[in-house]
């Protein structure tokens, strides 16, 4: 045996000459703060310790206090995801049950000026925490260049402001396309979901065909709603921004020619088939978590029934998009993306 053999295992026999137990108490502080710190469930702290101490009793070790350190920290880890899940369990739970408040509740849109026509075409727009952009907003849809009458149906996500948006449309004065403006207000925010669950309404009680989607913070030109209508066949979406992925979310490529084909298209600045809100399950099988990533749900549905996805040239402008809550959903996305590759995910959306 050489030397360094020799010293290699009077070391390793020196190491293990004392007590285990003493490396959870005095000999091994991170152990044994672990144990008096985390808040394991009964029974748990003392069946870590004694595995621990079981596994410094069966292997020889030269460095023992640091193989309790690493035990420690690799324990922490554990136990904050486990904490941090559960958070996010109450915090889905809580949505779920006020979601679920919100579509089995009466859903009553309070109607300005004349009845919506039953030709028009249904403009949908959530409302958050831009009100000074309903005035715009108002304008940009009175402006419209076109034949058709236009039926604007308001989803606001805070109720805080209603009463400044019921001002903001009393005192409108319509000298355009826009013919008549309805307003619902959400006890709770449910995000861009507002717009279909809005939809669903209108499907309800008769309402057939295209509508178009529009966020708070778009501005568009007098053609907008002409170049969405022309772009548009029953079972499609088609929109200003629309993207191709090429195996995860973030790795995609956006589709620059009108009316090429997409595998997403962004729900602000588009035109869909009412459609798509015809069965329960759009709005019951998202996984709260996803709730507000109402775009990548469905342009992934009707991407899985066989709808055309495509692109639309329409010029845009965005304002105030520092306040867009899809800032916070970064990460999320990757998520529900890879989440919604599982076909066992993809509920039976349209028939067809």
């Amino acid at each position: 045996m050489s030397r360094g053999s020799k010293v290699r295992g009077s070391a390793r026999r020196e190491s293990t000459n004392g007590n285990p137990a003493d490396l959870l108490s005095g000999g091994g502080p991170e152990m044994s703060d672990y144990c008096r710190r985390r808040p394991f469930e009964k029974g748990t702290a003392i069946s870590q310790r004694s595995f621990v101490l079981s596994t410094l009793r069966r292997l020889h070790l030269e460095q023992p206090a640091r193989f309790v350190h690493g035990i420690a920290r690799r324990l922490a880890r554990r136990t904050e995801v486990a904490a941090t899940r559960a958070r996010q369990g109450r915090r889905d739970a809580g949505l779920r049950r006020a979601y679920h408040r919100v579509l089995h509740g009466d859903i009553v849109f309070d109607r300005f000026g004349d009845a919506p026509r039953p030709e028009a075409l249904a403009i949908v727009v959530c409302l958050w925490n831009r009100p000074e952009r309903l005035a715009d907003v108002l304008r940009i849809i009175d402006a419209q260049r076109t034949s058709r009458s236009l039926r604007l149906v308001l989803w606001n996500n805070n109720p805080l402001d209603d009463e400044f948006y019921r001002s903001v449309i009393a005192s409108y004065r319509s000298e355009g396309s826009l013919t008549s403006i309805e307003l619902h207000s959400s006890p709770i925010n449910i995000g861009g979901m507002g717009r279909f669950v809005a939809m669903s309404e209108l499907v309800r009680h008769g309402y057939t065909g295209p509508f178009i989607m529009m966020d708070d913070d778009q501005n568009f030109d007098r053609d907008f709603v002409e170049t969405l209508i022309a772009a548009w066949i029953p079972r499609s979406i088609a929109g200003v921004w629309a993207w191709n992925n090429s195996g995860d979310y973030w790795d995609r490529t956006q589709v620059v020619e009108s009316g090429a084909s997409a595998m997403h298209v962004g729900t602000g600045g588009a035109i869909c088939d009412s459609a798509i809100v015809g069965r329960r399950t759009f709005f019951t099988r998202i996984p709260m978590r996803f709730l507000f990533m109402e775009d990548i749900w469905m342009s992934r549905l009707a991407q899985a029934s066989g709808w055309r996805l495509t692109m639309v040239d329409a010029p845009v402008q965005f304002v105030l998009s520092e306040l867009d809550q899809g800032h916070a959903l970064f990460d999320y996305k990757e998520s529900f993306y890879r989440w919604l590759k599982n076909p066992r995910h993809i509920p039976a959306l349209l028939d067809g």
